[in-house]
Order: structure tokens, then C-alpha cells, then sequence
């Protein structure tokens, strides 16, 4: 108890070292929290998964398009079953009805449904609010909370009755969200048994016993093979726990909204981000603690002549760092509460409190204060007592020591600023360069909200009264003045694309992007036509042309569009025609038009070769729609006034294609910020670090310079005298970073195709704002150091 109070009196005693070390501490540790909770809710997503390493999903592959699927479906005529039966313990299956809507009291409302069988809630955890969860009935549906109150108000959800696919579906209880992110994001769950087909392909989920070897069963699995429509096809089984990190699924139209993907590469630049700040503010924290354990040398020398032993110096030590350790920690839980709406914007998400939080809290009082003691005590306890006793706060050794201290700080620092002004040059180059389309006044709505199922029967009746729907729909847009053109088209620019193989005269093979278009496409998005015309007339809806991209015609070998004929490997669609299946595409057609090369995805992924595959505009319940500048306020108030006598509501999916392609950089945005916030904190702790040994240093020279004026030394003496010493350690950490930044924007942007150059200039940049921080923060001291009186001090001393 004694030697507590003993620490706590000597920290109130330097009040300034204590409070430079506490908030240096306190922006480093508060950081490290934020990010430390954003990488533990990235690791720990879907936690409500019961048993999810043993929990399996099947990635179908045909042709590198890569869907979470079912071998059972029958999509190859090899053996499906890879996994035996009797490894099998329990299965579950799932529709991804994505941007789908239900029907209540004549409204029709936009969401996200899942399909699954009635074994879901065996698979995956979840809050029950009221009702039931289950899905035994045909009729039975289960939503969420959010959906519920959305859609009901305050109203009791449970037997509640809306349509939905055609059918009547009951609500038998509501749930709520996990405490864990979750991958999939449904608004209302309903039985698998509701229709007898869908018409999405199914994903099934296997929960298999703890022998099975996804290894082997890989090994036979993922070879690709022909299937019955010559689509080369192959499987790969993978965990639940790795689902999430899954890249390699086409994230287009079947999965955007309902499911979310992880990025490893995104999580690693965040975790390096937190240890380079955790460094800084350790780094900082001990050598502000050795600055103020200089004055106690003398003490420490006394006491061990009198017999001081090793326990009781560790425990003094240890409970002082102990002691600023509590204090840093809660001062940095404050920061983080009060900056959480500022961190929820720049992260893209409110992450709640956790029992994760209270481990890292244990973590850092436990840990923090060892590492923080164990120089000081190295340096202390094996220290003479004579060379203890005698003043060696001007020691050449401690002094190289702190120094060596700082110089690794700005090392970091210096880093983290560099690597934040070229992630800032990476998203304004992302962003700044033309994708080669137009994307000003597009907007992407989902207007026509109708029964896709073509089993399910329909009366004459309705089948009139859609048409009418769809009709009016029409006529509405043709006569909008504010719509320079619109078109009825599930493929976008950005979206809707598949791989196909396609081969030329020579049969020489190119895995490609993919899209079936209409021609209003091409004028739409202001392609620009290098060769031929854009076709307008078709013989029927299986009349198809093929349309090159400039890419497209290189990897062929073509020069000219004359010479240039395609076919595909396998059926790009299927005819009937008197009863008779009829596939077509695979037969060599002449290319009709070439247009120039544009970005389909993001840019980094550079110019692709790409084939569209243009017919006749079919029925899609997407409208992709041109607006006239500045009228995009007028073409919503309007679309919402069809939406509201069409289908007795105002709301739609809908998306503005500007914002479309920003969403493709948001990880992009998100890097930039990060690191830019991040690095201002990391050269305000090692600012701190620098005044706080300044403070000291400069302190213990004022003999010296009173000497020096007395000697004859000008202003620009003192100055450059005491400037000295902190810019050969800025300059050297530079140097050192340089390269090492140099080295890891390398690494991080080697497979690049489209990057922004390094160049000198945030070099530059990165240098003079160090300096003028630095020297910013140094020059009050220097410039009362440098106009000290002479006398005052020589009489002092």
C-alpha cells in the first residue's frame, strides 16, 4: 500500500511528464480499440452459426463463374454425391429471393426473402421476439424485427397474412438480429415447400460429422468436367467459416443486397494500422517514463546502497505504469464513446459493445504495464549505485537511448503519412479516371413488381391485368419529357455479366465477360461504335448478335471486324421449337459491331475482353432509365406517383449509377480515410513524445546556452545548436521509411493492373508536414531556451 501511495505522489509530481505520457497513451490505446474491434467483428462474422466448422456449402464453378449451389440439381451428369450419405448428419436448403417484394393490404413492399427448409433454425441461431421460429407448414414465414416493424408498425406481426410468390404466407414469429455480423441479410424467411420449383438455383447446406476430409473430396471434386450442355463444371466444398471470405463468388444482381463478403486484404492493412499505432504509443509512453525517472537516479543509487531489492524496484515501477495504464485506458474508452458516430461513418458500420471489449480492457492493463517496465527495470536494477547517484540525465548513453526511442516513432509515423497520402492519390486516381461509359443522370428501378414463376398457373384474367400493369408502366416513361431514354434490362453496365468460353475460326479459346443486352444498351451508356452498327431488327427473340468490345478483338487475333467470327463452347441459350429443344451459339456467327474498351468493374481490374450477345428487349421488372440534367428530382417524384396507382406504394429498389460505381471504391475510401485519420493521431502522439523530451532536454542545457550567450552566441547559434539534434532524427527516420513505404505500397498494389504512380511528391509532402509539425511543436521551447538571462541562470546553477 505504501509503495502505491509513493507512485501516486510521484506521478502528481510531474505533473507534465504524467499528463504528455497519459494522453499519448490515451490516443494510442483508443485507436487500437476501434480497429481491434472492427477486425474482431470481421473474425468472429456469423458466431450464431451452430457448429460452422462442420457445416458445409457447395461452390459451383462453370466456366469461372463461381455461385453457392447444389450438385443434387442435377447440373452435371457425373456422380453429384461427393459427400456419402451416411457422413451426412443433417441438410438444410436455401433460395436467395434478393430485391424481391410481398404483398399486404394491396401495397407492395420491397425486400430480401430467404427460402429455406424447415432444419434452418438447426443450422443458425437466432433471437426469438414473439411467435414462434419455424418453418414446418408451407404457408409458415418468419421476419425480423426491423422488417416487422416496417411493415406492420406496432401491430402484432404474429398471424399476420401477406402474399408472396403468388400464395398467401402466414407470419408465425418475429426474430431479431444476432449479436454477431452476419452474411446473410434477410428481411423474412419463408418455407422451401411454398412452390414446387423456383426459379433460382438452390444452395444447399450440408452439416456433415467431424471425419469427413474436404481435402479428399476436393481432390475429386474441383476438376472440371463436361456437363450435359458442355459447360465445363467442377465443385469445391468449403466450411461456413470460410464462406465469408469467399471472393471468388460473382457478387452481382443474385447476392449484393442478401449476402456480404469479407476482404482478408482489407483486415490486414487495418491490422497493421493498429499495431504500428500501438507501437507509437508504447515507444512514446516508455521514453516519456525514462525522461521523468531521470530525476529519481539518485534516489534509486541511495536506496540501493541501503539494500533495495529487485521485487520491491519491479513493483515500484510496475505499479506506476500500472497506475497510468488505468487511467490511459479509461480516457481512451472516453474517446472512443464520444467519437463513436464520427468511427461509425469512417468505418462503415456501429459496432455495439461486446464481452470482447472487457477482453482487450483485461488484455491491455494486464500486458501493457509489463512491457512498459521492463526496460526501466533492466536499466535501474543492473545500474552501479555510484553511476545511479551521479546526475545522468546529460549521459551520452540515455541520451542516444531517447533518441533512439524517438527516431523510431517518427519511423512510423512517417510511414503511416506516407502510406495515407498515397492511398489518397490511389481513390482520387480511382476516381478521377473516365470508366469509359456515362454514368450522370442513370437510374437503375425496379418498377414492375410481378410474379416470375412460370408454374405457377394464372388466370386469363391476371395475366390481362399484368400486361395493362406493364403497359401503363411504359407509357408513362414514353411520355416522361424529363427521360431522354430508358430501357426494360436486367444486365447493366456494372452488373449481370457472366464468364462464357468463346472461340474463334481458328477454335482458339478465351474465357470472357458476357452480357445479353438489348441495343438501346449501347446508346444508353454512350458506348462508343469503333465498327459496324449497333443491330435493330430481329426475326425472333432467339435471333442473336455478337458484339466485340476492342479487347475482345485483340485476344482473338482480329484485326477487322469482316474477318471476325465467334462461337461459343457450350449453348449461350436455348430454343424450343415444335416441341424440340434447340440450343444456339454454338456455331460460328460473324461479329457485327466493335465498340471501344470501357471499365466493367472496378478499375484496378483494368480493360477485359467482353462479347454481348444483343437480342430482342425482354420483360424484366428493371428499368434502366437516362435522365435529362437536372431533372433526376422530377423523374423520382414521377416514378414514385406510377409506383403508388400501379402497386398502392412508394417504394422501389433503385439506385443512381454515379453511386454505383462509387460503391465499387468503398473499401478503396475506406483505406484512405483510415490511414489518414490514423496517421494525424500517430504524429500527435509522437508530437507529445517529442515535447515531452524537449521539455527535458532543452530544460537540462540552459548552463549551456547561458554559457554560450555569455561567449558571444547570436539568435541563429542557439538555434541551429538546439534544432540540431531533433532534425538528424527526423531525417534519419525518413530515410528509413522511404523505402520501407516505398516497399509495401509494392506489395499491396503488385497485382494492379490500372495504379496511381508513386512518385516524389507525397514524399515531399510527407517530409514538410513532419517538419512543420515537429519544428512547430519544438520552437516555443527553443525560442524561451534560446532568451534565457545569462546571469539569472549562471546564479541559479
Amino acid at each position: 500500500m505504501k509503495t502505491l501511495k509513493y507512485a501516486g505522489r510521484f506521478l502528481m509530481r510531474s505533473k507534465s511528464y504524467t499528463i504528455i505520457n497519459l494522453l499519448g497513451l490515451a490516443f494510442s490505446l483508443a485507436c487500437c480499440i476501434v480497429l481491434m474491434r472492427y477486425i474482431h467483428r470481421e473474425l468472429t462474422v456469423d458466431s450464431h452459426c451452430i457448429d460452422p466448422q462442420h457445416i458445409i456449402i457447395p461452390l459451383r464453378d462453370i466456366d469461372g463463374n463461381v455461385h453457392p449451389g447444389s450438385p443434387e440439381e442435377g447440373w452435371s451428369d457425373t456422380d453429384s454425391a461427393y459427400i456419402p450419405e451416411n457422413k451426412i448428419v443433417e441438410q438444410c436448403r436455401l433460395q436467395a429471393q434478393q430485391k424481391d417484394n410481398v404483398k399486404y393490404k394491396n401495397s407492395h413492399y420491397a425486400m430480401n426473402i430467404m427460402a429455406v427448409d424447415s432444419t434452418f433454425f438447426h443450422f443458425f441461431r437466432y433471437p426469438v421476439l414473439t411467435g414462434e421460429a419455424r418453418l414446418t407448414a408451407p404457408d409458415d414465414a418468419v421476419i425480423t424485427r426491423q422488417y416487422a416493424r416496417r411493415l406492420f408498425g406496432k401491430e402484432n406481426p404474429v398471424g399476420k397474412v401477406v402474399e408472396y410468390y403468388g400464395k398467401d404466407v402466414i407470419i408465425r414469429g418475429v426474430i431479431d438480429e444476432p449479436g454477431c455480423k452476419t452474411l446473410l441479410r434477410f428481411d423474412m424467411l419463408v418455407s422451401y415447400n411454398l412452390v414446387k420449383q423456383w426459379q433460382r438455383m438452390d444452395i444447399s447446406l450440408k452439416r456433415v460429422l467431424p471425419g469427413v476430409d474436404l481435402d479428399e473430396i476436393n481432390q475429386v471434386s474441383n476438376v472440371f468436367k463436361k456437363d450435359k450442355n458442355g459447360n465445363s463444371i467442377r465443385w469445391k466444398f468449403i466450411p461456413w467459416e470460410d464462406f465469408y471470405w469467399e471472393n471468388a463468388i460473382g457478387h452481382d444482381d443474385d447476392y449484393d443486397s442478401i449476402m456480404q463478403f469479407g476482404n482478408h486484404t482489407h483486415l490486414y492493412i487495418l491490422s497493421g494500422v493498429a499495431i504500428l499505432l500501438l507501437l507509437v504509443g508504447i515507444l512514446n509512453f516508455i521514453n516519456i517514463y525514462m525522461v521523468f525517472m531521470m530525476k529519481r537516479s539518485k534516489e534509486y543509487g541511495v536506496k540501493k546502497v541501503f539494500g533495495l531489492q529487485r521485487l520491491p524496484l519491479f513493483l515500484q515501477i510496475w505499479l506506476e505504469n500500472q497506475l497510468l495504464a488505468v487511467v490511459a485506458l479509461l480516457t481512451a474508452w472516453l474517446l472512443v464513446e464520444a467519437s463513436q458516430i464520427p468511427v461509425s461513418q469512417l468505418m462503415g458500420e456501429r459496432i455495439g459493445y461486446s464481452a470482447f471489449d472487457w477482453q482487450i480492457s483485461l488484455g491491455f492493463l494486464v500486458l501493457l504495464p509489463l512491457v512498459t517496465s521492463v526496460y526501466p527495470y533492466i536499466k535501474y536494477n543492473y545500474l552501479s549505485p555510484i553511476a545511479s547517484i551521479r546526475s545522468i540525465a546529460s549521459n551520452r548513453q540515455s541520451i542516444t537511448i531517447r533518441m533512439a526511442f524517438l527516431f523510431l516513432q517518427y519511423i512510423i509515423t512517417i510511414l503511416l503519412l506516407v502510406l495515407s497520402l498515397y492511398f489518397g492519390k490511389q481513390l482520387n486516381f480511382l476516381l478521377s479516371t473516365p470508366p469509359g461509359y456515362r454514368t450522370e443522370g442513370i437510374l437503375r428501378a425496379e418498377l414492375f413488381h410481378e410474379n416470375n414463376n412460370h408454374l405457377v398457373r394464372e388466370e386469363e384474367t391476371d395475366r390481362n391485368k399484368r400486361a395493362a400493369r406493364y403497359s401503363y408502366i411504359k407509357q408513362q416513361l414514353n411520355e416522361c419529357p424529363y427521360i431522354e431514354m430508358w430501357m426494360n434490362s436486367r444486365p447493366s453496365i456494372l452488373r449481370g455479366s457472366s464468364f462464357c468460353t468463346l472461340l474463334n475460326d481458328k477454335d482458339t479459346r478465351l474465357n470472357m465477360l458476357t452480357l445479353f443486352p438489348s441495343p438501346n444498351f449501347f446508346h444508353l451508356y454512350d458506348l462508343k461504335v469503333l465498327e459496324g452498327e449497333i443491330p435493330q431488327k430481329f426475326e425472333s427473340w432467339s435471333d442473336y448478335k455478337i458484339i466485340l468490345n476492342k479487347a475482345a478483338m485483340k485476344a482473338m487475333g482480329y484485326a477487322r471486324m469482316e474477318d471476325a467470327f465467334v462461337r461459343s463452347e457450350s449453348p449461350l441459350w436455348i430454343t424450343f421449337r415444335n416441341g424440340e429443344m434447340e440450343e444456339g451459339g454454338t456455331k460460328l456467327m460473324p461479329v457485327v459491331a466493335v465498340i471501344d474498351d470501357y471499365y466493367p468493374a472496378h478499375l484496378t481490374q483494368g480493360v477485359k475482353p467482353m462479347a454481348f450477345v444483343v437480342g430482342k428487349e425482354d420483360v424484366s421488372g428493371d428499368f434502366i432509365i437516362a435522365t435529362k440534367p437536372g431533372k433526376e428530382k422530377e423523374v423520382m417524384e414521377l416514378l414514385r406517383k406510377i409506383e403508388k396507382e400501379v402497386y398502392n406504394t412508394e417504394e422501389f429498389n433503385h439506385s443512381w449509377l454515379t453511386d454505383e460505381v462509387s460503391d465499387l471504391y468503398s473499401e478503396d475510401r475506406e483505406t484512405a480515410h483510415i490511414y489518414s485519420v490514423f496517421a494525424l493521431i500517430a504524429i500527435a502522439i509522437s508530437c507529445l513524445g517529442l515535447f515531452g523530451l524537449s521539455l527535458f532536454d532543452i530544460r537540462q542545457r540552459y548552463r549551456e546556452i547561458a554559457i554560450r550567450k555569455v561567449n558571444g552566441a547570436g539568435m541563429k547559434d542557439l538555434y541551429l545548436l538546439l534544432f540540431r539534434k531533433y532534425i538528424k532524427v527526423i531525417g534519419g527516420a525518413f530515410i528509413v521509411a522511404v523505402p520501407l513505404s516505398y516497399y509495401l505500397i509494392h506489395i499491396y498494389t503488385r497485382t494492379f493492373i490500372m495504379k496511381a504512380p508513386v512518385g516524389i511528391g507525397i514524399y515531399f509532402i510527407a517530409l514538410l508536414v513532419i517538419l512543420l509539425i515537429s519544428l512547430g511543436t519544438l520552437i516555443w521551447q527553443i525560442h524561451k531556451a534560446a532568451n534565457i538571462d545569462p546571469a539569472k541562470i549562471i546564479k541559479s546553477e
